[in-house]
């Protein structure tokens, strides 16, 4: 018998100084709503003690299992992690620096059960990044709307039920994005928002740098969609007709003004028109091949290292 109703699904970087207080929380919301709870830490490879804090919570507490990974798979590969290991009725995704405040847990379970929705989202009311990490999250929320074509905006703070979690887990692909994949498995009517408070970081800095920012729109971009290909087919496109047009200008001109054409535009003519042509060619040939490596990739998503849970 399956006796967990939430199941708290937490990644895990750089925040040794914030996970105690986050178990603290976390268990004041259950105690007053009086249910039974488990908190899976998963350690993406960090480089503090944050392993070490989360085997302390772990071998104290029986609700708690500390996850720790081989290496650095992001925040979204180490959350499907946390799923494959998700007992609970619902199944919660928050952050580890308590910039989601765990007594905003209640409205997300409170909606998720009224709404008979199977995911809800926190929306926040404002957000508290520093100004220039809030553009390119907001860029960041809008391709993900984009991409999963729900219209709506996504965030690490969600409830799902924990049917949805164990279909997520079925997703073997490397570098998965759990937002694009909720897309897949349930449809946005089910799909629920509820608007929630965003902290300040207090303790701590953001793991996320421009880089890691960028590196996650290029995963979305190539590994979701296949944008870029259709893009080159375009640009292929335009240019072909580009050069279609010159050509037909120069023989116009030609033979109603009886300009000389110069030999370089003879050469340009044509090697825009087969420019155009391998781009064209190119960009079909790529469909296909994009199509087929995004099924093929076989790199793993996740390693586990080493599992801590107190025996009760």
């Amino acid at each position: 018998m399956n006796n967990v109703q939430y199941s708290v699904v937490a990644s895990v970087y750089k925040s040794e100084n914030s996970l105690r207080l986050l178990h603290e929380r976390l268990s004041a919301v259950f105690n007053s709503l009086n249910s039974s709870w488990e908190l899976i830490l998963v350690n993406d490879c960090s480089p503090d003690k944050s392993w070490n804090v989360c085997k302390e919570l772990a071998l104290k507490d029986s609700r708690v299992i500390a996850i720790n990974l081989d290496n650095n798979f992001g925040q979204h590969c180490a959350a499907m992690c946390g799923f494959a290991h998700a007992k609970g009725e619902y199944v919660i995704t928050m952050d580890d620096d308590l910039q989601h405040p765990p007594e905003e847990i209640k409205k997300l379970a409170k909606t998720i059960k009224d709404g008979g929705y199977s995911v809800v989202y926190g929306q926040y009311k404002s957000r508290k990044y520093r100004w220039y990490k809030n553009i390119p999250s907001i860029v960041l929320n809008k391709l993900i709307s984009r991409i999963t074509g729900g219209g709506y905006i996504a965030t690490t703070f969600r409830i799902m039920k924990g049917s949805v979690a164990e279909k997520l887990t079925g997703f073997k692909q490397h570098r998965a994005i759990v937002d694009v994949l909720i897309k897949d498995i349930v449809n946005t009517r089910y799909v629920g928002h509820v608007t929630v408070e965003h902290h300040e970081r207090e303790i701590g800095g953001s793991s996320y740098t421009y880089r890691k920012l960028a590196a996650h729109a290029m995963n979305m971009i190539f590994n979701y969609t296949v944008w870029p290909l259709r893009l080159a087919t375009f640009l292929g496109l335009v240019l072909s007709a580009l050069s279609i047009v010159l050509a037909l200008y120069y023989f116009l001109d030609y033979f109603i003004n009886s300009t000389p054409v110069a030999g370089f535009t003879t050469l340009a003519v044509i090697m825009a028109f087969l420019f155009g042509v391998i781009l064209f060619v190119l960009g079909i040939i790529g469909e296909y091949m994009g199509r087929m490596y995004m099924g093929i990739n076989q790199k793993p998503q996740y390693s586990v290292k080493e599992i801590y849970k107190k025996n009760n």
